[in-house]
């Protein structure tokens, strides 16, 4: 997996956070998955995957389209805005693009507080 870049180091990823953080285009945040998950399409047919140096688009004639970024070494990952993950991609797709979503490392009782509020034994208060 590619490490991680501080988005200050990268001027347009600074510039698109920023509009992210200032409520003008939250839905442009992006979510990271393995490029593999095009695999499937590859091999089931019916499918369109173009590309150029740093960009894609896989297309079902008839159906659906999606835009992705490239990055990471070996062109190993995915990017798109959390909008295409919320209206590009079918439902019916949606489970097998998750499988193959990545992160960086998580607290996953900051998630489940996320996701269900309420008190998490996540050890004694102390300062930091």
């Amino acid at each position: 997996m590619a490490e991680p870049i501080r988005v200050s180091d990268l001027p347009i990823a600074l510039q698109l956070y920023g509009q992210v953080a200032s409520g003008e285009k939250p839905d442009k945040a992006q979510v990271f998955f393995d490029a593999a998950v095009l695999n499937r399409y590859r091999e089931s047919g019916g499918y369109r995957i173009i590309r150029t140096n740093t960009s894609g688009r896989i297309s079902k004639p008839g159906g659906w389209n999606l835009d992705f970024g490239i990055s990471g070494e070996g062109d190993s990952i995915l990017h798109i805005p959390v909008e295409s993950l919320v209206h590009r991609i079918p439902e019916a797709e949606r489970a097998h693009w998750l499988a193959h979503m990545i992160s960086l490392p998580v607290s996953a009782n900051f998630l489940k507080g996320l996701i269900r509020p309420g008190c998490l034994d996540d050890g004694d208060i102390r300062t930091w």
